[in-house]
């Protein structure tokens, strides 16, 4: 099935850097192209704005762009997550020059198979997984974006000790609630070191570490 954004595998930031941002370009520029022709009712103006189909079949579309069209509610949620996924590459580019990308999932969610970004070292060997989410909320329960993302770094009953770092991308707000120190953490199994990135300070990485060190 195909998605808005491709995953993509065995690549450098930089490559992996300049393909988003041209996604991400093309996106934005077919979304903004579509609410300003859409000749849309005051009354039902969020119906059907949220539901409007932006089509991505342009013949200047970049590589990854998998899907013919997608709805503007949904555009407006993995052009957000593209964001947060492009701020952390950079940081990771910055912090960890000799790694590479094993695999990125731009625009999917929960993929059982797999992380939204994982890197490896030179010899091949995983040493980050990263799960990028944009939950525009300062509530710690929010949608139980946490619990799956814990999940998917295999942290839910506790923090794997194999020399792979573990963060979660996400939004100031839900950072802040996330790092909270008025969480009941002794019923968890982990705990978070809080690491600006992005930006004027836009993006944050949580890095999971096992409660208690």
């Amino acid at each position: 099935m195909p998605h808005v954004v491709e995953p993509f595998s065995t690549a450098s930031f930089d490559e992996a850097i300049h393909d988003l941002r041209a996604a991400h370009a093309f996106v934005v520029s077919r979304a903004k192209a579509a609410i300003h022709g859409a000749d849309v009712h005051p009354g039902s103006w969020g119906i059907a704005l949220k539901r409007t189909l932006i089509d991505l079949t342009a013949e200047s579309r970049p590589k990854l762009i998998g899907k013919p069209s997608e709805k503007l509610g949904e555009v407006i949620n993995i052009t957000a997550t593209i964001e947060r996924l492009i701020a952390a590459m950079e940081w990771f580019a910055r912090e960890l020059p000799t790694c590479s990308i094993h695999e990125c999932h731009p625009s999917t969610s929960d993929d059982a198979n797999g992380n939204d970004l994982v890197l490896v070292n030179g010899s091949g060997d995983i040493v980050v997984r990263c799960e990028v989410c944009d939950v525009a909320s300062s509530n710690a329960g929010s949608n139980g974006k946490e619990k799956k993302d814990i999940r998917n770094l295999g942290c839910s009953e506790e923090v794997p000790d194999d020399n792979v770092r573990r963060f979660i991308c996400t939004a100031p707000e839900f950072a802040t609630a996330l790092t909270s120190e008025k969480r009941k953490w002794a019923t968890l199994p982990y705990r978070y070191e809080h690491i600006s990135v992005g930006d004027n300070s836009d993006c944050r990485l949580l890095l999971i570490h096992p409660n208690g060190k």
